[in-house]
């Protein structure tokens, strides 16, 4: 079973957004990506919630917002465990 995990950004130029999703792949983690700027009613649903650094990370159970990577580390070794292959 896929775990989705989806990376919301502002674009190219940001830099924290580049370094997750580079990391991400370097880790293995498969993901999808949505550009905030093409999707204003997503970034204000988020800046609701109280995440207002982009990127902003959703998997089926946890949501982050900007480059952290004990997070993404955390992510790739719960992606390999034998849970998330259940």
């Amino acid at each position: 079973m896929r775990v989705p995990v989806v990376v919301y950004t502002t674009g190219p130029a940001c830099v924290q957004c580049q370094a997750t999703m580079r990391t991400m792949e370097k880790l293995g983690i498969i993901y999808d990506k949505v550009d905030l700027t093409q999707h204003p009613d997503l970034a204000d649903r988020f800046k609701e919630m109280g995440h207002v650094t982009a990127p902003i990370v959703v998997t089926d159970r946890k949501t982050w917002s900007g480059f952290r990577l004990e997070k993404i580390e955390s992510l790739a070794r719960f992606l390999a465990s034998e849970e998330a292959k259940a």
